[in-house]
């Protein structure tokens, strides 16, 4: 039997983490170097521009909305073990109640992940690897005020498992992680001190998520010790969607 400490050693894997550049997403790829793995990041704007470390990393400037940027980036890769989506946009001041505004959340967080997984099953069925997407516990308690936001994460599940029934006879595993209320950028106007107290009062465990809570369910699906797992949704939120 594998030991733990083995099952996680990522050495000598391959990582492209899609939205790596902030957030959840840079916390996913943190955890995978000190893993021990190579990672690849991608983000929307230049490299200079974000405040985090990138020396680890190889960085990629990347628009999920732009078709042939994403067929362009896989052509820069070799091999890949694992796939971690976890690009994501929500619209504020009832935006995606327009439908520019919902088209184009939908573009970014539902048919940008198909593109990069379509992109890149070649890679991952050579090396018998794994996609895990990044959904939200808005695909499970819609988020009233975000509807595009909603239903894309909520189709990401069901691609999720689509995907996971197609691919499955090929060796290529494909899961989806949802997180809870994470402190980031784009949940900056919810999560601030004065939330966090209200939150804590009601969440069964009593403060938000980190991205590092978020990596360790990632790090789990990418690991052998979820070789017999696939299409699955592991909800990563303390408590909030009970």
């Amino acid at each position: 039997m594998m030991s733990l400490v083995a099952a996680l050693d990522f050495s000598n894997k391959h990582i492209l983490v899609c939205g790596g550049s902030d957030g959840i997403g840079y916390g996913v790829a943190t955890a995978f170097y000190e893993a021990g793995a190579t990672v690849s990041i991608t983000g929307t704007r230049s490299a200079d521009i974000y405040d985090n470390d990138f020396s680890h990393f190889t960085y990629y400037q990347l628009d999920v909305q732009d078709e042939a940027a994403i067929t362009q980036l896989a052509s820069h890769f070799e091999a890949l073990d694992v796939l971690a989506n976890c690009v994501g946009a929500v619209l504020w001041k009832k935006a995606e109640f327009e439908r520019s505004g919902f088209e184009k959340i939908l573009s970014i967080n539902l048919s940008g992940a198909m593109q990069l997984c379509t992109e890149f099953y070649p890679l991952l069925m050579k090396s018998q690897g794994s996609i895990i997407n990044i959904d939200s516990v808005a695909s499970i308690n819609p988020a009233v005020n975000n509807p595009a936001y909603s239903a894309s994460k909520a189709g990401l599940v069901q691609l999720t498992k689509a995907l996971a029934k197609k691919w499955g006879h090929s060796g290529v595993r494909v899961n989806t992680v949802a997180p809870g209320m994470v402190p980031t950028k784009m949940t900056a106007n919810q999560s601030g001190p004065e939330q966090e107290a209200q939150f804590s009062k009601v969440n069964p465990i009593p403060r938000f998520g980190k991205p590092q809570d978020i990596a360790g369910g990632v790090l789990f699906f990418a690991s052998p010790m979820a070789a017999y797992v696939t299409g699955q949704q592991l909800v990563v939120d303390g408590g909030l969607s009970l």
